[in-house]
Parts: structure tokens; sequence; C-alpha cells
């Protein structure tokens, strides 16, 4: 042990010393907390303030006032809400006008299917659209699916939404949807999440009250771990190396980043190992802060979402690591490129190694490369010059794998630049961007330039081919008649015959899906024999999709959609999938998205 303790002269079970130790260490933090009467009435949060939601281009952004609301009553000089008449599954954080999917969108889907579905649901999505449209299920207010088949008595659409929350990360939502949740409706398990959410957005004190308010009768070892904390917290450092062998007591698995960290709180001199008993979650953030150690670089694969989140934007870590972090999160659409663009600049670079960025000797790689890209464009004022400099790293990120990424990063300066006639060979690079992007009308510019000099310009005429798929995808208006997908694929070079098939059933499906004529049938296409990449797809699923959209249950295409697309995304969903997915999510009234999915697949397969 590590405290100085006198050892009972009796045994007792290791479940009855847990009980009884914690509630002597509950007894010591109340004193510092002053929260005793927490188990009886809890505190109600205050209200939430608007907080955008961390998505890879956000979409939508969360509410500036509660949308379910019900009436304190005063108790002690606590308030607490009254759950009479309050139907919890409906809670939710976005209305329609906030990106919220309305208040019917479960509108005849069944409760128990949909709660199975939920389930199944994936925690991470390698794409904008899927980390979005995941968030604003999880997040809408909504009324309950049609409660034919009862769920079991444990059971609840509101704790499994929080769960999914949890495990996406979105810790800044999670609080807000949780100030709208009464605190005595908690169980165990919701209880917990209510108090990470609350570590991670630096509210402390307040998941203290909650750690202490569940930790006499919690099942879970969390609690315990939840006392140390909130001992260190308190500077109650012998009750918090108490709880420490308390929860070595337990018999479960050990947790050596866990006492590592406690150990540093209490002021011993530790040199950590790196070591981690599985994901690194919001309990371990907030005591690697409260103790001012830094989470070992070994540990950044096992980082919770949320707390990979935190990292980036804790500047006390390295500089590199944060840019690693925040690359992986806006690849993966869960971090605005915006926020990867000013860690960008904290790269502080040599005038002649911004000069040398076309043409030149540069001696950079990785993140650092990338940062000396972008801040050459930044500063390059001279519309040709910019482009120049916007091509090189556009090449230069082919090459390295991170042609998605750069694209991201880059699209703001691309769009500043002017769609000029001395400017038609960066039609392409321009205009690919700038769809991705979402800017589909400055994007449309960089085509219809290519086509005015077609005739003129050898460069020109391809640039125009390249970018019709895209244009097609968007939506763009007389796209028709720059293009077909023959004379797309009659001018491809360089790549073999089964990637191209490939990339033609990907296009012919999707543009079939958004309503675009693409005067190629499926008997052409099926007559060249070619295996379309990605797992065969559900036959259940693509049924259940279906009957879905023809019954146009909102939410349920969403839901299915989302299952569907996976944790790969739409870079590696077999083209049968992904065409029944922007078909459905279209034929809902999501059409935005829908050909924002369809042009993310693109970029991804190297079109």
């Amino acid at each position: 042990m590590i405290a100085s303790q006198t050892k009972m002269p009796f045994k007792l079970s290791k479940l009855a010393l847990a009980g009884t130790a914690l509630r002597l260490s509950v007894a010591a933090l109340s004193i510092g907390v002053g929260a005793s009467a927490y188990a009886q009435t809890q505190l109600i949060p205050q209200q939430p303030t608007p907080n955008p939601s961390v998505t890879g281009e956000p979409l939508i952004k969360a509410p500036a006032s509660p949308v379910v609301e019900s009436t304190p009553i005063s108790s002690g000089g606590i308030q607490v809400n009254s759950l009479g008449g309050l139907d919890l599954d409906s809670i939710g954080t976005l209305s329609p006008g906030q990106g919220g999917l309305g208040y019917d969108m479960w509108r005849q889907s069944s409760l128990q299917d949909v709660f199975s579905l939920i389930k199944q649901m994936p925690v991470s999505y390698s794409s904008a659209v899927g980390n979005n449209l995941a968030k604003r299920l999880l997040l809408s207010s909504a009324g309950r699916p049609l409660d034919d088949k009862p769920l079991q008595s444990e059971q609840s659409l509101l704790s499994l939404r929080l769960e999914k929350l949890a495990e996406l990360g979105a810790y800044t939502d999670l609080d807000n949807l949780f100030q709208r949740i009464p605190t005595r409706s908690d169980n165990e398990q919701q209880a917990r999440y209510r108090s990470d959410s609350l570590l991670m957005t630096g509210k402390n004190g307040d998941a203290c009250q909650v750690i202490q308010g569940m930790s006499a009768t919690g099942k879970d070892s969390y609690w315990i771990r939840g006392m140390v904390y909130c001992h260190f917290l308190q500077k109650q450092v012998d009750q918090a190396l108490l709880s420490l062998d308390l929860l070595r007591e337990t018999g479960e698995e050990s947790d050596p980043l866990f006492e590592e960290l406690a150990l540093a709180a209490s002021g011993a001199n530790i040199k950590f190992s790196g070591k981690s008993a599985g994901r690194v979650e919001p309990i371990h953030w907030a005591l690697a802060t409260l103790s001012g150690s830094q989470l070992s670089e070994e540990l950044d694969n096992f980082l919770n979402p949320g707390v990979r989140n935190a990292l980036i934007h804790d500047e006390g870590y390295p500089l590199e690591r944060r840019v690693y972090a925040a690359e992986a999160a806006v690849t993966s659409g869960v971090l605005s490129s915006d926020e990867l663009v000013n860690l960008y600049s904290g790269y502080a670079f040599e005038p002649e190694e911004i000069d040398a960025v076309v043409g030149g000797q540069i001696n950079r790689e990785g993140p650092a490369l990338r940062a000396l890209f972008l801040q050459a464009s930044q500063l390059q004022a001279v519309p040709a010059a910019r482009a120049e400099i916007v091509k090189a790293a556009l090449d230069q990120a082919g090459k390295d794998g991170t042609s998605f990424l750069m694209s991201r990063v880059i699209a703001d300066l691309v769009s500043e630049i002017p769609h000029s006639s001395d400017l038609t060979w960066f039609a392409l690079p321009a205009g690919r961007t700038l769809y991705l992007a979402g800017q589909r009308e400055r994007a449309d510019a960089w085509l219809l330039l290519a086509r005015q000099y077609m005739l003129s310009e050898e460069t020109a005429a391809a640039n125009l081919t390249a970018l019709w798929p895209y244009a097609r995808l968007s939506g763009m208006e007389g796209g028709e008649r720059y293009g077909t997908l023959k004379g797309w694929a009659s001018a491809q070079s360089g790549i073999g015959p089964e990637v191209l098939n490939q990339q033609l059933v990907m296009l012919r499906s999707c543009m079939q899906a958004l309503g675009e004529d693409t005067r190629l049938s499926w008997g052409e296409l099926a007559s060249l024999e070619i295996a379309s990449p990605g797992l065969a797809p559900s036959a259940a699923l693509l049924y259940a999709l279906k009957d879905a959209q023809n019954g146009g249950r909102l939410a349920e295409v969403v839901l299915l959609s989302l299952i569907i697309l996976g944790e790969e995304g739409p870079g590696d969903t077999h083209s049968l999938a992904l065409g029944g997915v922007v078909e459905a999510l279209y034929s809902v009234g999501l059409q935005d998205e829908a050909r924002s999915l369809a042009i993310e697949a693109t970029v991804l397969s190297g079109i």
C-alpha cells in the first residue's frame, strides 16, 4: 500500500471492504465539495451556451437554448426537475432549424428495430458527411418511434444515444444534451457518461458531485477511480491514496496508466511506462491534466476520440503530436480543417525555405512539409504564383497519399484565386478541391473556364473532361452537355482497366442514384466482367434501406446508411451499396448530403 494504514484484525470480503472504504472516502470528499445531499437532490446544471459541434466541415450548430424545458422545483436551494410527463427519449439539442432531422423523424419506425440498429451504428466514420449525419441523428429532438415492440425494462433509447455520443467522443455535444436531462433520471451507466462529459468540458467540480453521488452505490470501479481524482482535486492526498489502494483491492484488471498518473498527482517522481490497460479515457485525461503530466506518445493510437480532440487543443503538448492527431481527425471528417490550418501556422520556416517550395530544394517531410506549402500559399498574393504553389502541394500530397487531407486544408486558399484566362491550366486542381469542399458554384466556374478555352488550349480540354464527373455529381445545371461517361473513360490513361472499370461502376451508381443521365447502360458495364471494390453488401440491410426509403422514414434511412457505409466510409464501400445509400439520402430530402457523399467517394477513388 502507498498510504500508511492500520490493517483490520479480521478478514472482510473485497466487496464489503470496497463499500466501507468508499463511504469513508465519500464522507471526506463531501467536506471539500460541499455536496453531501447530492444523492437525494442533485444539481441541475446551468443552461447551455452556444458551442459549435466538432465535425469535419460543420453543417450544424449546437443550440443556444434548450429544446425541451421542464419546470424547475426548488428544494433546499438546489433545483431539481420533475420527471412527470416528460418523455426522456424525445429530448435533444437540435431542432430542424439547427440541423435536426425533425420531430417526426422516426415516424412509422419501430422502436425495437430502431434500438437494435442504433446499437449497430459505427462509432467512427472516414467521412465528414457520415460524422455529421451521425451526430445530427443522435442529437435531434424527436418523438419516440412506434412502441409496437416495447423495450426491455433496462433498455432506453436515450441511454443508447448517450452511449454512442460518448463513443464518438462528442463530449461538448453530450454535455449540452445532459443539461436537458434531469440528473435523478440517471442510471449508473448514464451517470458515468455525464461525469465524463463534465470532465472533458472542464467542469471538474460538477463531475465530482456526480462521482460522489454514485460512489457509495455504483458497482463499476470507475467510481473509485473518480474518487481518487476528486480527492486530488480537493488536495486530499491521503484520502486519494487510500482510494487508490482500494482500487487495487477490487480484483479488477490493473490500470498501470491510471496508477502512474495518480502517483504523479501525489507528488511522486514517476517515469511513465507508456502502458495502458486499454483505451485512454476521460478520467485518465483529467488526472493527467491535474497532475501536470503528459500522456506518453506510445498511447496516441489508443486515445478516446474526445481525449484526442483535447490533446489537439492542448498547447502543452509538442506541436507535431498535435498536428499528427489533427491530420487524422480531419482526414476522417471529425475535425474542421480550419483548426489544422491554425496548427500548421505554428511551424517556423526561413524565408529561403518558403521561396523554394516551387522548383527548389525542400528538406522537409510529413506535417512540416504540408505546413510549409500552406504557409507559402498564404503569403503569396499573386494569383498565378499562389496557384503554382497549390498545385505543387497537391502533387506532393498525391505522392504521399494525403491528397484528400491536403484538398480539405487548402480549399479556402483556392477559393480566393480568381478563375482567369491565364489560369486555365489550374482548372482541374482548383475545381476538384472546391467540389470536395462543397463550394460548388466556384468549382463550376473553373469547369466553365476550361470549356471556354477547350478549343484553343489542350490542357483546358483535358481539365474539362476530368472535372465533368464532379460537375454531374454536384448537380450542376446543364452539366450533361459537357461530357459523357464513355468520353471520360476514353480520356483516362495511366491506370489499369480493372481500376478504370471500378471507377466507372462507382460513378454510374452514384449518378443514377442522383437522377443524372449517364448515357451508359448497365448492360455495357456488365459486359466488362468487372469486380467492385469493398465487401459485398448485406442484402438485408439494402432491402431494409429501400423499404425505409419507400416509406419516407427519414431517420431510419440515415441510420441504415451509416451502418452500410461503416467505419471505412465511402472510399471502401461496394458500388451497389454506395449507390443505394446516395439514392436513399437524396430521396428523403438530404440532397446536399447525398451529393457530398458521392463526391467524397469520387475523390477517394482517385478520380
